[in-house]
Formats: structure tokens, sequence, C-alpha cells
């Protein structure tokens, strides 16, 4: 127990933000599966280099809080077919029906939202290692918002039609801004215009908007 806790120490301080990593680290060394790689492999094997994965954690508390609730991702993430390569629309889209199925909406998407936190934390530590150009990440970035919009706006757009029936009107979203351009970073806000072609009524307390 001693050495794990000095070996966690001595990679803490070697980050930009020491008692960030070192709690970061603590914390998944007491949740790490029984039966996976150890996680000092993991840490000094990670394929775009253990400083690129150390710095993901000191300079971003949302990573590692992700990391930290589900270890799993770490693992994951540790794979080169996940962490060496860019990812394409389709790609994600198919990585996201794997994990989901036809359940994207199922305990409040979270599913979709596990989804969205794994790619998000690929993106970032691919940026970090220098791996990813700014227009790769930022098209990757608007890439997860986009899938993530497409599957809500199509689970509620048959939710409701079951519900309520189907308008006459025609519906379209538009995205604004850095996801319009395809250019969404991390802390970008997603800006959309929600279009219908006319006016109308669903139900005597049910309009179209």
């Amino acid at each position: 127990m001693n050495q794990r806790a000095g070996w966690i120490r001595e990679k803490a301080a070697t980050s930009l933000n020491p008692s960030q990593v070192e709690t970061t680290l603590v914390q998944l060394n007491e949740q790490w599966p029984a039966n996976a790689i150890p996680l000092a492999e993991v840490i000094e094997q990670f394929p775009l280099g253990e400083t690129a994965l150390l710095h993901l954690l000191a300079v971003s508390s949302i990573c590692a809080t992700r990391l930290t609730r589900n270890p799993e991702t770490l693992l994951w993430l540790a794979q080169p077919k996940v962490c060496l390569a860019s990812r394409g629309h389709a790609e994600m889209v198919a990585e996201l029906h794997a994990l989901a199925g036809d359940s994207v909406a199922e305990n409040n998407f979270g599913a979709l939202r596990f989804w969205k936190g794994r790619e998000m934390t690929r993106v970032a530590v691919r940026e970090l290692a220098a791996v990813a150009p700014l227009e790769e990440t930022t098209g990757e970035l608007s890439q997860i918002a986009e899938i993530c919009l497409r599957r809500v706006f199509d689970f509620w757009d048959a939710e409701l039609r079951q519900r309520y029936g189907s308008p006459k009107a025609e519906f379209a979203i538009l995205a604004l801004g850095k996801l319009g351009g395809g250019e969404l970073n991390h802390s970008s806000d997603v800006d959309l215009l929600f279009l219908y072609s006319e006016e109308g009524q669903l139900a005597p307390h049910i309009s179209y908007h």
C-alpha cells in the first residue's frame, strides 16, 4: 500500500496540478477493476504517452471526474485503436449504437451522456498529446454535438408524434455560431434556431410551437 502511495505521489509531482492528479490517481486506484491490467501499467504504457495522460488529469477536472466515476473509460482510452486515430461521423455513430442500441433514451439518455463524455475525453487527450490539429479537434467536437442533437430530436419527434399526432408543418433545426461552422471547442455553447413552416394546433392547448 505504501509503495503504491509513493508511486502515486511520484507521478503527481511531475504534473502541473499535483494535488488534483494525486487525488484522481488515488480514486482510480481504489476503484480499479480487480481483473484489469494494473493501473500503473496502463498509465506508464499509455499509447499517447504518460505525460499527455497526466496532463489531462491536471488541467481538466471534468475529464478526471469522468475517469474516476468509470475507470473502464481509461481502459477503453488506453487502446491504441481508440486514442491513436481520429474518428469520423460514421465511426462515432457506430460506437454509440454499440453502447446503446435502440435504447438511447433510457435513464434520461444515460447511454448518450456516457458516450458523449467518453468521446470528449478522447478528443481532449489527443489534443493535449499534440497529435490532433485544431481543425480536427473542433470538427470532432462538432460531430459529437450534432450526433447528440440528432438522437435527442429523433426520439422526441417520434414520441410526441405518437402521443399527439403529426403536425402539418415542416420542421428544421439550424445550428448557429461555432457549431454551424463546425468549430466547437471544449467550452463552447451550442446555439440553435428551431424553424417550422407554419402555425397550427395539434390539440386545443397544444400548438406547433
